[in-house]
């Protein structure tokens, strides 16, 4: 059984954006990994440092493009 270091909860992380699941750190010989503790496929940073930011902006949320709001107002 792997065994995954939680990431703590004052620390911002974003979801994983394939389930949803919260990260946690995995150790490697001495490097560090950033994963998905439920699927090995879902992204991960590059051994090394925690690198919390990388692991963020790869699973941002990102907004749909167009505003329903402003989409129906016609341009005068």
């Amino acid at each position: 059984m792997e065994k995954f270091i939680q990431v703590q909860a004052n620390i911002h992380c974003e979801p994983c954006k394939e389930c949803g699941a919260r990260p946690v750190i995995e150790q490697i010989k001495g490097q560090f990994k950033v994963r998905c503790p439920k699927d090995k496929s879902h992204y991960q940073t590059k051994p090394g440092l925690i690198d919390i930011n990388d692991w963020n902006t790869k699973n941002k949320a990102h907004p749909s493009l167009g505003n329903k709001a402003s989409s129906n107002k016609q341009a005068s």
